[in-house]
């Protein structure tokens, strides 16, 4: 049958809410009389399709790509964890680290 996807209830209800905008556009702007109901209706499925946009990637590949570098960089310069400072206090003269003595 083919590679199938198996569809997410959230990507059901996307495109089911993007797909009756459209149709609500679409039938607003060639079925209806001109006036203020069609306008409104229009102009309301033209925000309800722009508004579903804003969450659309939100924790997909895209966004966790980023955040995958991000999270590199961050552990490559990340301070070691444990005793702070790694080292005895004791050995810090005038602000310098000072090698104990052989």
């Amino acid at each position: 049958m083919g590679n199938k996807r198996a569809r997410n209830p959230r990507h059901v209800v996307y495109l089911a809410v993007r797909g009756g905008a459209a149709l609500t556009f679409v039938l607003s702007a060639l079925l209806l009389r001109e006036g203020t109901f069609a306008g409104l209706l229009c102009m309301g499925a033209g925000l309800v399709a722009m508004l579903t946009c804003l969450g659309v990637n939100a924790g997909g590949p895209g966004e966790l790509a980023g955040a995958t570098a991000q999270r590199r960089a961050y552990e490559r310069i990340r301070p070691p964890q444990g005793d702070w400072p790694p080292f005895d206090p004791e050995r810090v003269v005038n602000g310098e680290l000072v090698r104990p003595d052989s």
